[in-house]
């Protein structure tokens, strides 16, 4: 396992300067997370970030109905990715569902690991709504936004080295479970998500205007309920603007070829059950949850 070879901490000139370096380097090349951490490192702080994630949820067995039908929904999209980066690089993605009908979110880690909530696909109306969520998940990954993000905090809280040996340093665990599981990216990132985002799910085979219409569907719920518990809008907000911006950006690049009304993109691509079935065998308790998961805050949470 590489390592960056310096002093995790350091109060000495030479450290100083070096962080100074890379805080320049940050404005051209996205700090220690776009020029310094590679694919293989960015995979190794995806695992750990997992193995936190597991202990932290319930997550849904490997043979589940709903873990088969998501894995088969992130394939297509996956594929669709793959100009934007190459899957390949970080082995490809992995994807996990969270067993909490409570709970309405997605999200991703570096090195391609994908994560939604079983009250996420409960909320849903189709599956082109789902599709741009991960589709915006796929996004964070393919653009190294979780790991840029890191370098710069990195940087500002002078962590230099990120693993010690061949153990990743614990100031890095701690922050990659955290910058995962808030999704607190920059405007930038979530708008280049959000456009990005959006043309995967369109290669997919879905309505590009899938995920304008799901954040319409949980404004609406949030408004109805007079309260902010949904998880998803809380990290990753969706002002009007931003609702704005994404439905510009799909007509700039699809024109009158794309109808928002249009039901064929908002149906399943590639899975062998459809929305309805899974999300009967939701409501019905019977996800099967895979042993030893869900325990409780994992020791690295802030």
């Amino acid at each position: 396992m590489t390592s960056l070879r310096l002093a995790l901490r350091s109060t000495s000139a030479a450290a100083v300067a070096t962080l100074a370096m890379l805080g320049a380097v940050s404005c051209d090349n996205g700090g220690l997370g776009g020029f310094l951490i590679s694919d293989a490192e960015e995979v190794d702080i995806g695992a750990s970030v997992d193995q936190d994630i597991e202990q932290t949820y319930p997550i849904a067995t490997d043979d589940d109905p709903v873990t088969v039908w998501a894995r088969e929904l992130v394939g297509g999209l996956v594929d669709a990715s793959a100009r934007f980066r190459d899957p390949s690089l970080i082995g490809g993605y992995k994807v996990e569902v969270i067993n909490d009908d409570s709970l309405v979110n997605a999200f991703a880690a570096p090195g391609g690991f994908v994560y939604i909530s079983t009250g996420l696909i409960l909320e849903a109306a189709n599956c082109g709504e789902i599709a741009g969520v991960l589709g915006h998940e796929l996004a964070h990954v393919t653009q190294r936004h979780g790991v840029k993000e890191m370098g710069k905090q990195l940087v500002a809280q002078g962590v230099i080295d990120i693993f010690i040996g061949n153990e990743l340093a614990k100031e890095v665990s701690v922050l990659a479970y955290s910058l995962v599981v808030q999704s607190k990216f920059s405007r930038t990132d979530e708008a280049e998500a959000d456009e990005v985002g959006t043309q995967i799910a369109h290669d997919a085979g879905y309505n590009p205007y899938g995920l304008v219409v799901f954040f319409n569907r949980i404004l609406a719920l949030e408004e109805a309920s007079g309260t902010t518990t949904i998880q998803f809008l809380s990290s990753h907000p969706a002002t009007e603007d931003r609702i704005a911006a994404t439905t510009k950006l799909i007509d700039k690049l699809y024109g009158d070829t794309v109808d928002p009304e249009d039901p064929a993109g908002y149906q399943c691509q590639g899975t062998t059950m459809d929305l309805a079935a899974i999300q009967a065998h939701i409501a019905a308790g019977q996800v099967a949850v895979r042993a030893g998961t869900g325990q409780g805050e994992p020791p690295s949470a802030p």
